[in-house]
């Protein structure tokens, strides 16, 4: 099968065309692009700027019917659909942070890989050429809990010198797996990007790019092949921002196996057959005989547990949960059937979703499976149908309107991960006719929770000791929903040494060199409905830091006893949206005991009234007001954000309301002699 192919080269920053077979795409690259006398690359004073610059980013992408001898196992797999990816690389290294982050390459060596025509080499400032020694090479088994890698050391690199490496990988093609994510940012600019994709005449792929990247083109004039190219000359860095979508507006392209030609194979990855996927794997079994020890197994869990007996279907939703997360451990792998995984009290991702489903059913609890990703990495594409959208398994309960995480230990029903909130989603819909029970896709938004649930309140009595040396008080803290999320479950299984330090560091919030004592905490347990009561703690607090004398006044540092605040001064153009985590509110209320002959000279500084609208209604405030009452003084701060996502014309806006905060964060009271 003759192939016409086009790789990107070094040769003098050029792009070259090669002709060659798929046979030999190693060898034609060898021959063409490897130069026997490299030179340095003339950096433009804008790649200067950089830590890194890609001159060069390449990957071809062969799929292939022939034949695969696995490495690791020796076996000869016969006429198989084999996926070869050709990698070049040539990296520009500006600064010590660059020459850190690349002195290694690391190659995934998972499913069965192959790897071949492995070369590398570094060429100096000064145009010295250091060849890759093999003997830099080494196999890891499980490096970092990531599975099997070859690793392997570049010598000679420095700053202001290049690397410059190419390999193939070979592995069996699976057309389960056939879609994919091309991600074409990075941190680093790229002087040339080129993806290309090659595949049998009768494969139909179908791609779509995101986030205003150019779409993949069809080369029209390749035969007896389908070939996909996607070519930049000039690759924009991705610089993340602050309250941003994150990795979720990298420039990509989402790639799909449509169709085989003449095979009566079609729509590979479509919602429907998704649906069709895990409804099988969590409602149906293997045979009759495993869905029999799974109800015996699951009928005697319920028995013993007595979840029959609870009259409440919430608080019986509640237990369930409970009792799984807190006694069944998770495992790495697993199968989708469930009675050896109940039996040793170990349950992996694959079939956690089916325990709580059969246990569900058993108990006649209306529930649906819903199916999305990570907003922060993907936004979930209804209209182009592919299982990269399809990464985290929820339950939705349609009469209580809620949802759970079923494998998330340290959320609980009502609360779920939010970068799968305020999403879209699949949900997996039910529909029974004549007795039998099927499901339909149906693509939904999943709600998040609102301010008035994810709340952080503190409370602080204050008071100053004789003389104005030392600042005391008494804080309070009440959390809720995601505000709570990240202290109270580590409650439940910290020693009461690690308990103590963590609320210590959380309480000292009110200044940095607080003396923290008398500790107590409330409903730190997980056990039943977490958003029907808050997580409290609180404690005495005392300290030094937080009051200066100026001549004969005495100045506090009021606004720094709510902790530090987000600032965003910055004068930089705003590139992206705003995305918030999630919806969440503080409040903030400061009693404090103004001591006898003292006044405070500028109260009219904590009047604050910062607000922004949407439809009518404030979505984003901060506001602050305080009242005298004698030597009483109570102060109080508003503090909430309603709106998950906030256009680019709304920013300033959003940032008013941010740095409100921030300014109070750095109001100081006066003092003065009455």
């Amino acid at each position: 099968m003759r192939l016409r192919l086009f790789f990107i080269g070094l040769m003098a920053s050029f792009i070259t065309p090669v002709y060659g077979q798929i046979e030999g795409i190693a060898q034609s690259f060898k021959e063409d692009f490897w130069a026997e006398e490299p030179v340095l690359t003339t950096l433009t004073e804008e790649e200067k700027k950089s830590n890194a610059v890609y001159i060069s980013d390449v990957n071809v992408c062969t799929y292939e019917y022939g034949t695969f001898i696995d490495p690791k196992s020796g076996t000869l797999y016969d006429d198989v659909l084999i996926e070869e990816n050709l990698y070049y690389k040539r990296i520009r290294l500006n600064n010590d942070n660059a020459v850190e982050a690349f002195n290694k390459v690391y190659i995934s060596m998972s499913n069965s890989r192959d790897v071949t025509n492995l070369k590398a080499r570094a060429i100096t400032k000064n145009g010295k050429v250091i060849e890759f020694d093999d003997s830099n090479r080494k196999e890891v088994d499980n490096y970092e809990n990531y599975g099997p890698f070859t690793i392997f050391a570049l010598e000679g690199i420095e700053v202001g010198s290049e690397i410059e490496y190419t390999y193939t990988i070979k592995e069996p093609g699976r057309f389960n797996n056939f879609y994919f994510e091309v991600r074409v940012q990075d941190e680093f600019p790229k002087r040339h990007f080129h993806y290309e994709l090659i595949v049998p005449e009768n494969f139909v792929i179908k791609t779509k790019s995101y986030n205003d990247l150019n779409e993949m083109i069809y080369d029209t004039s390749a035969t007896e092949i389908n070939r996909y190219v996607l070519h930049l000359d000039e690759v924009h860095k991705f610089k993340e921002e602050d309250y941003s979508k994150g990795d979720a507006l990298v420039q990509r392209a989402e790639v799909k196996l449509f169709e085989l030609e003449n095979q009566n194979k079609r729509n590979f990855f479509s919602y429907s057959k998704a649906t069709k996927i895990f409804s099988k794997r969590i409602y149906e079994g293997n045979s009759e005989k495993d869905i029999k020890k799974e109800t015996k197994e699951i009928k005697g869990l319920i028995k013993r547990e007595k979840w029959d007996k609870i009259r409440d279907e919430k608080e019986k939703i509640i237990a369930i949960e409970h009792y799984i997360k807190q006694n069944l451990k998770r495992g790495p792998t697993g199968t989708y059937y469930i009675h050896e995984p109940m039996k040793r009290k170990v349950y992996s991702k694959q079939n956690a979703m089916r325990i709580y489903a059969r246990i569900f059913d058993l108990l006649d609890i209306d529930h649906e499976v819903v199916i999305t990703c990570n907003r922060f990495e993907k936004q979930f594409d209804e209209d182009f149908e592919t299982y990269s959208f399809l990464e985290a398994s929820l339950f939705y309960f349609p009469k209580h309107n809620q949802y759970m995480a079923p494998t998330n230990d340290f959320m609980r029903f009502g609360l779920i991960p939010s970068a799968y909130a305020y999403h879209k989603g699949l949900f997996l819909k039910p529909i029974k006719a004549g007795g039998v029970r099927s499901f339909y896709p149906e693509i939904r938004e999943i709600p998040g929770t609102n301010s008035d649930v994810n709340y952080d309140n503190m409370t602080l009595d204050i008071e100053f000791d004789e003389g104005f040396e030392k600042v005391k008080a008494h804080v309070k803290h009440e959390a809720s929903g995601y505000s709570a999320v990240y202290t109270r479950p580590y409650m439940t299984v910290a020693t009461e040494e690690q308990k103590e330090e963590i609320l210590k560091a959380n309480l000292k919030s009110f200044a940095e060199d607080a003396e923290i004592t008398n500790i107590t905490t409330k409903n730190e347990e997980m056990k039943g409905y977490m958003l029907a009561k808050p997580y409290i703690y609180e404690g005495d607090a005392e300290s030094s830091s937080l009051i200066e004398q100026a001549g004969s006044k005495f100045l506090f540092k009021m606004g720094l006893v709510i902790g530090a605040q987000v600032e965003m001064y910055q004068d930089t153009a705003r590139k992206f949206d705003v995305e918030n985590t999630y919806n969440h509110g503080y409040k903030r209320v400061l009693n404090i005991k103004i001591p006898e002959g003292y006044k405070i000279t500028n109260l009219g500084d904590l009047n604050m009234d910062y607000s922004s609208s949407k439809d009518g209604r404030n979505t984003m405030e901060f506001t602050s007001k305080y009242e005298l009452n004698g030597n009483s003084l109570k102060v109080t701060c508003y503090e909430y954000y309603d709106e998950i996502s906030v256009p680019l014309e709304r920013y300033e806006e959003f940032r008013t309301v941010i740095n409100a905060a921030a300014d109070f964060n750095k109001i100081t009271l006066v003092f003065e002699e009455q």
